[in-house]
């Protein structure tokens, strides 16, 4: 499920990233632009909503931190209110919310993508069974 995760995270950031280009061409005069913007804006909802139902059961085993998760369902709190807002031509809260999700991609993806070990505690917490707890903790 990590590898799928891992996919996901990929095609929504490279999604997000797109979402400014899109904006500035229909800023610049390409009027269809807009409308690429909003079912762009649509396929990154939907992408952080598969990622954020990939992130717990991939957290819950232990193999990302819960800030995986929590970051993933915290962005997709922010695009569905980014979504309404945008949809309603609300622009002083649609552009300042695209630059603090920027932030929040930005959080998120070494989080899901860089190796992840869980520390001793977490792992004796998890009903392992440590044979050296002493050595796991690196005293």
């Amino acid at each position: 499920m990590l590898p799928a995760l891992r996919v996901v995270a990929v095609l929504h950031a490279l999604s997000f990233i797109v979402q400014p280009v899109l904006a500035g061409l229909f800023l610049s005069g390409q009027d269809t632009a807009v409308d690429m913007h909003a079912t762009n804006g649509m396929i990154v909802v939907t992408l952080c909503l598969v990622m954020t139902i990939l992130a717990l059961p991939v957290w819950r085993r232990g193999l990302l931190p819960r800030a995986a998760f929590t970051t993933s369902a915290a962005l997709l709190v922010v695009e569905v209110i980014q979504m309404m807002v945008g949809f309603t031509h609300i622009m002083w809260l649609h552009i300042p919310l695209g630059v603090l999700m920027m932030g929040g991609v930005a959080q998120l993806m070494p989080l899901v993508m860089r190796p992840y070990r869980p520390s001793a505690e977490r792992t004796a917490a998890a009903g392992a069974v440590v044979a050296f707890p002493a050595v796991e903790a690196g005293e």
